[in-house]
């Protein structure tokens, strides 16, 4: 997805606050390797729980409660994250409340659906862009990365503060195929 959003993320703080066992992380290193900036972004990796992820780039740090009010990353430019489902509502307002620049989040795409998130997010928040797969993907889980497809649908839900400059914007819908490459 990074490289189909085009994002500079020179001298930028990113966050991963559910780093989980690093695949985002590792994409999102790959990505800023390869636009020449990976030295001059901070990366900031947090988790409820040790998964057993190292990174020497990465500022990593576990046991820490993305929720709990000594948080110590308060603030970041951008985060980038796949947050639990179950939690995903608590995630997203958090992240819109941290990130100065924007939040990019991978999630299923019913995450449109829904009175309660309608009402506590989509509403007066919606992201400026949805990036949905044409092909299905399946998240690791535990480790393992899955065989086969999904029956799941994913989207990345971005919101761009520069794009939405204050003002609601109505969600701009794009598709995105593995076999592409752009995602």
């Amino acid at each position: 997805i990074l490289d189909e959003l085009g994002i500079d993320f020179y001298n930028c703080t990113i966050l991963e606050p559910c780093v989980g066992g690093g695949h985002m992380a590792d994409g999102i290193d790959a990505y800023l390797a390869e636009s020449g900036s990976i030295e001059r972004v901070q990366t900031i990796g947090t988790d409820i729980k040790n998964r057993g992820y190292e990174n020497p780039i990465w500022e990593l740090e576990y046991g820490l409660d993305f929720f709990a009010d000594d948080y110590p990353y308060d603030e970041a430019d951008w985060i980038i994250m796949n947050p639990p489902y179950g939690v995903i509502e608590p995630f997203t307002i958090r992240a819109l409340d941290i990130a100065k620049k924007g939040v990019i989040m991978l999630a299923r795409l019913q995450f449109l659906e829904g009175e309660g998130r309608f009402e506590k997010i989509l509403q007066y928040n919606p992201p400026t862009d949805i990036y949905v797969y044409v092909d299905r993907i399946q998240c690791w889980k535990d480790g393992l990365k899955p065989d086969g497809s999904s029956a799941q649908a994913y989207a990345w839900f971005v919101w761009d503060r520069e794009k939405n400059n204050e003002y609601l914007v109505e969600p701009r819908i794009h598709w995105i195929r593995r076999a592409d490459k752009k995602c």
